[in-house]
């Protein structure tokens, strides 16, 4: 039985590690797009090299082009035109 508790013990600790890890990298992304302040107008490269690569590239058929960032509890995506920031879309909280 103590095995079993040990057990349960090292789960709930490794639970409680992960949820800080996540937690400090869904910080870590908010203050990037905190410190880069406005993205409209800025380059594709200039927004990539600030924030780091993003979680998701999506192309559009459009000519069009939306970036998204992800992190638990964190979900930010822009909308770019031939390789310039039109701005931030508007998403729904995971």
């Amino acid at each position: 039985m103590s095995t079993v508790l040990t057990l349960l013990g090292y789960l709930v600790a490794l639970t409680a590690v992960l949820a800080i890890v996540y937690a400090a990298k869904a910080v870590r992304l908010q203050n990037r797009f905190r410190r880069m302040g406005k993205a409209q107008g800025r380059t594709l490269d200039e927004v990539v090299k600030l924030l780091g690569p993003p979680s998701n590239h999506t192309k559009l058929p459009t000519g069009r082009e939306i970036l998204e960032w992800r992190r638990v509890g964190f979900h930010h995506a822009l909308s770019f035109t031939n390789g310039i920031c039109d701005g931030q879309m508007d998403v729904n909280a995971p």
